[in-house]
């Protein structure tokens, strides 16, 4: 497993002292600058420090689980490889999802003996059990009557295997109609106007931690950090935060975190709207909202009735999620309550009944498919607003990393004033869209995004200042600040950075801190993977003077004539061995990973483990043991990015946790 890593001088058993390499770039010291404090941080510098206290930074989401204790207990269930097909074949599941398996003892080591949590985890399995109540009838019967399949786009778009399944066939175990709490009622004649400025920011209800509102922050810039012809698009964006409310003296950090509330694309509420039938005069018409549970349509308020003036069209836009959730049973037993047409009515009570099982796991399973989508191919069905509102995830904040020191960007030459900026990088998520053939279409949060990148550097390009005559704003607020980046990086020992794509994007921050006010800027190592340096690399040439030193940049794509393998982040991660071994026995040294929990975030952990076998004539069981003290001790901290799949769903649900849909 070792036997890739480089031997050299340093390695056991001819130094078994771990010691910093000799041919190590060393970089001039910056001279220690003295601290400053911002315009508004209440006396704390926005120089990192290593002394913050959790205690003084708001945990938003307050969420009632930690997340990266969940997914490392995901990892060790079992992972779904096959489903079967109505002959019993074998063949894969078409998405590449992580699935908790049908066992009990899985689900309850998890989540606990709750029957709400079994339910919910149970409704895609992927294990196969969903076929204990295959439907089998009797084709031959001369009463059969087969149910004829919709013959639209749409339908087509969801590859639904639906089998021989009859007009007549006998369905059990449907799930119930889900209750409606909501309705839609005429406003009081005494309330005053409502004035919706639905395109413009959030309405006041959509809150993230009360009695804060969404801060709608103006751009102050954008641009495009990948070149065209770039796999995955990736903008930077310059966020001016100078009028942020003040919460308690708590102030955004380098490492830190912004949760972004982004709209639903106007052509998507429009689709929905024009597939539900309901006039443009109605749209956007204030109605009262009144609510009999939950927290919707509030980000984490409480769970109480509420009554609210807003329109629909406000609700669709800021408050539904519409296009980034797999379908649910309550949906299609809606839908199906609905439908005028009998077979597709049939077909909608199928895949909400045990007997549908199967087709619906693929269903969960498959691309993400928006809601207008859904009920395009059962067109017969126009279930009510209310009706739908009741059972649609919330449209949740999406998370980005600050990739700037706050502090540093506020000084930045060319800044009027006493501005104050906030930087992140977005990379856009891309779908297949039923619509077309070969057409995409983008994820919520950074199709939101890259939709306001371009209004930006489109007026950019014409002459026009945008900040002024377009005033774009990002509806946002002071997330994560106590992130395990933002809290772990601190003290001036050595550090690896370790990060693949926009993962890189946090480190930058980092980076620029200790260059410009550190004592020990030339330990500083950053290993970053891109498919193509020509066009993925985000951010090159922005660290500094000595940019080359202490970056390696490790290609991906095979592009070059000769090249006979891809080479990945690990790889190099195994080149550095001695670096990597120096620094985690250093003093106060620590690695940083960030990037996917699969592929990147596997990849190196298992190289880590080859460097410490090699390094320190370790055992593999004795390099496991000894990253997970280094992880304990804080000097190993692993960041890790999910994708939404059924079983991370179920996680939203049961605990409002939100990831990034990128």
């Amino acid at each position: 497993m070792a036997s890739d890593i480089p031997t050299t001088a340093s390695s056991h058993p001819n130094d078994p002292i771990p010691s910093e390499p000799r041919d190590v770039p060393q970089l001039p010291h910056a001279h220690s600058q003295p601290e400053q404090t911002s315009p508004r941080s209440s006396g704390e510098s926005m120089l990192w420090s290593g002394h913050s206290s959790d205690s003084d930074v708001p945990l938003t989401p307050n969420t009632e689980f930690q997340l990266d204790e969940v997914v490392d207990k995901l990892q060790d269930l079992p992972t779904a490889a096959v489903t079967f097909t109505e002959q019993g074949a074998a063949r894969p599941r078409r998405a590449s999802t992580t699935l908790i398996s049908d066992n009990p003892t899985d689900i309850r080591r998890i989540l606990g003996d709750t029957e709400t949590a079994t339910k919910l985890i149970s409704q895609c399995c992927g294990g196969g059990c969903c076929l204990l109540k295959t439907l089998a009838p009797d084709t031959t019967s001369p009463n059969f009557e087969p149910v004829v399949i919709p013959d639209n786009r749409a339908f087509r778009s969801l590859n639904l295997q639906i089998g021989p399944l009859g007009l007549d066939s006998e369905l059990t175990d449907t799930i119930a109609l889900p209750p409606v709490n909501m309705s839609f009622e005429p406003i009081p004649a005494s309330a005053s106007k409502h004035v919706s400025v639905v395109h413009k920011e959030p309405p006041k209800y959509v809150q993230p931690h009360p009695p804060y509102d969404v801060y709608s922050a103006p751009l102050y810039g954008a641009r495009e950090l990948t070149k065209p012809g770039a796999e995955k698009r990736t903008f930077h964006f310059d966020l001016d935060v100078t009028d942020y409310p003040d919460e308690g003296g708590v102030d955004f950090k380098v490492g830190g975190a912004i949760g972004i509330c982004p709209p639903n694309s106007t052509e998507i509420v429009d689709e929905l709207f024009d597939v539900l039938c309901i006039p443009k005069f109605v749209r956007d018409k204030p109605v009262t909202l009144k609510t009999s549970t939950g927290r919707w349509p509030t980000i984490w308020g409480d769970d109480k009735p509420r009554e609210l003036v807003t329109t629909r069209r406000e609700l669709l836009t800021w408050c539904a999620d519409i296009q980034s959730h797999p379908p649910t049973k309550q949906l299609l037993r809606i839908m199906a309550e609905y439908a005028d047409a009998p077979n597709e009515r049939k077909i909608l009570f199928y895949l909400a009944s045990a007997q549908g099982q199967a087709a619906f796991c693929d269903l969960r399973t498959t691309s993400h498919i928006t809601i207008a989508q859904l009920l395009s191919a059962f067109p017969s069905s126009k279930p009510p607003l209310p009706a739908l509102l009741s059972i649609l995830n919330q449209l949740m904040p999406r998370f980005y990393s600050l990739s700037n020191d706050p502090h540093v960007s506020s000084a930045r030459p060319g800044l009027p004033g006493d501005r104050r900026l906030i930087e992140m990088a977005v990379t856009v998520h891309e779908t297949p869209d039923w619509h077309t053939d070969g057409g995409m279409r983008t994820g919520v949060g950074s199709g939101f995004m890259e939709r306001i990148a371009q209004a930006f550097t489109n007026a950019e390009n014409e002459g026009i200042d945008p900040r002024v005559i377009l005033d774009i704003r990002v509806p946002m607020f002071r997330g994560l600040m106590s992130n395990p980046l933002s809290r772990q990086f601190g003290g001036e020992g050595p550090m690896v950075l370790i990060g693949a794509g926009v993962g890189m994007a946090p480190f930058r921050g980092f980076i620029l801190n200790r260059l410009k006010n550190a004592n020990c800027a030339n330990k500083i190592w950053l290993i970053q993977g891109v498919r193509d340096a020509m066009l993925d690399e985000i951010y090159s040439g922005e660290l500094g003077d000595h940019e080359q030193e202490i970056k390696k940049v490790v290609q991906s794509r095979k592009f070059r004539a000769g090249q006979s393998e891809a080479k990945y982040v690990q790889d190099e991660v195994k080149v550095q061995a001695d670096i990597v071994w120096f620094v985690v026995n250093a003093l106060d040294g620590r690695i940083f990973v960030c990037g996917s929990s699969k592929g990147m975030g596997e990849g190196v952990e298992s190289a880590l483990v080859s460097v410490a076998m090699q390094k320190g004539n370790l055992s593999e069981a004795e390099a496991n043991e000894f990253w997970a003290k280094k992880k304990e001790d804080g000097q190993y901290i692993a960041v890790r990015v999910l994708h939404l799949s059924p079983v991370f769903t179920c996680l939203l649900v049961l605990g409002n946790l939100v990831m990034s849909f990128i």
